[in-house]
């Protein structure tokens, strides 16, 4: 932990984190929501449904090694689906502000996130769940600051109800859509942080990326 804050500082880096059991131990910021009303409502059945119809279908292509551009379409139809799924139900801000509390935090990210804003130095949270969970999680540790940009899938709300969605990140398309609206100069160094591979080496150069392993924060010098 000590040296990616040293090396962070040295070079006025940019953080670039993943959420879901990156900055958490457990659980999801897009599914939390059927945790807090239980698994028999609406949304929760309405969430087995679309897995068995189009989630399993897209991770068996994952795992077959589908090309990225057809498995990202898939995955973007998926998602869209539990978006609406969201809509439909009527889910409201206050379900998802339980959700985010049911998301323990990993203690020695939240102090890389504290030690990033004591040190006013850029953090991208780049994540396919919930923008509107993690800014609710963040509140909860206290550290919900400007400095943190959320990118994520986002629910849109006029007063208490959902009313409608923003672009649709995956797994595989949150890349380029980082680079797209993040804009980072080549000059700037960036350090990935994310409990998966596809978290990870985004940029090839001027860049260090590090690995969730076995709860450990480990440096990646290269992937076999």
């Amino acid at each position: 932990m000590n040296r990616i804050k040293e090396e962070l500082l040295q070079n006025r880096g940019m953080l670039v984190t993943d959420f879901d059991r990156t900055l958490t131990l457990s659980g999801s910021s897009l599914h939390g929501a059927v945790h807090v009303l239980g698994e028999n409502s609406g949304l929760a059945v309405g969430r087995d449904r679309l897995f068995q119809k189009m989630g399993r279908e897209v991770l068996r292509a994952a795992k077959r090694g589908q090309e990225k551009e057809a498995l990202n379409k898939r995955a973007e139809d998926w998602w869209k689906e539990q978006m609406e799924l969201y809509v439909r139900e009527g889910i409201g801000q206050e379900v998802l502000k339980k959700a985010a509390e049911l998301l323990p935090p990993r203690r020695e990210a939240l102090e890389l996130l504290e030690f990033c804003r004591k040190e006013t130095l850029p953090v991208w949270i780049v994540s396919t769940g919930l923008g509107n969970v993690i800014r609710f999680w963040l509140e909860a540790q206290g550290i919900w600051e400007t400095g943190i940009q959320v990118l994520a899938n986002e629910l849109y709300y006029a007063g208490e109800n959902p009313v409608g969605y923003g672009e649709i990140l995956t797994i595989w398309n949150k890349r380029d859509k980082f680079f797209a609206i993040a804009a980072p100069e080549e000059e700037q160094k960036l350090f990935f942080l994310g409990d998966k591979r596809e978290d990870l080496r985004w940029r090839k150069n001027n860049e260090e990326s590090y690995l969730i392993q076995e709860g450990e924060i480990v440096k990646i010098e290269e992937f076999a």
